[in-house]
């Protein structure tokens, strides 16, 4: 894996590793989404990497990421409240 420079949104920098993909898979975002972010927010990878395994375009993954990361947000404050800020 290649090292990113990556920070997790304050809303869910807290959660533990299993909260933030049990968030993740509540989100409902759909298979591709799904991967993408597992990828950039569980295993920290950059976008190009995401983009060469999901086979599609960087800009297509920067640009899919900040819907994922709301969604996954909300659904992480509705699900732990007490660890989300």
């Amino acid at each position: 894996m290649s090292a990113a420079r990556f920070r997790l949104p304050d809303s869910i920098g807290l959660l533990l590793r299993r909260e933030l993909e049990e968030a993740i898979e509540q989100a409902n975002l759909g298979t591709l989404d799904t991967a993408v972010a597992k990828r950039y927010l569980v295993d920290k990878a950059p976008l190009m990497e995401i983009a060469v395994e999901l086979d599609c375009d960087r800009s297509t993954i920067g640009k899919r990421l900040p819907p994922i990361l709301k969604r996954v947000e909300a659904t992480a404050v509705r699900l732990f409240p007490a660890n989300t800020s």
